[in-house]
């Protein structure tokens, strides 16, 4: 992954976030969603992106759009097992579910982008 595919795939997990603000209800959200997109960039930096590139290198990108979503949502429970602090550990069920959902954005940008570099195969009604 370039660095140009890495920033497009955040620009993408942004994006999408908006679109579901909007799919929400609209209003004063995207305050809501600018701010939980601060986040899922710092997820998408140190373990979305890490993790689709070993498994691209690997040979099975596919295993690795379907385990971010699982290892969002593991990412909150593994520091609450370290913290000892009780404000954290009533808290982290929320954190799960919206590194959950920076997830999941991670992974549809990530299959809108390998979409997106197919080649354009030419109907063969035309070509004959």
């Amino acid at each position: 992954m370039t660095l140009g595919g890495l920033f497009g795939r955040i620009a993408l997990q942004m994006f999408f976030g908006f679109v579901l603000v909007l799919f929400a209800g609209g209003g004063l959200y995207w305050i809501v969603a600018f701010f939980l997109t601060i986040p899922a960039l710092g997820l998408s930096l140190l373990v979305f992106a890490p993790l689709e590139y070993l498994s691209a290198r690997l040979g099975f990108r596919w295993f690795s759009w379907v385990a971010i979503p699982f290892v969002g949502a593991l990412c909150p429970r593994l520091v609450a097992l370290v913290d000892m602090k009780p404000n954290f550990a009533a808290g982290v069920h929320d954190l799960s579910f919206f590194s959950t959902m920076a997830g999941v954005l991670w992974t549809l940008s990530s299959v809108m982008v390998a979409y997106l570099q197919l080649p354009i195969v030419p109907d063969k009604r035309f070509v004959d």
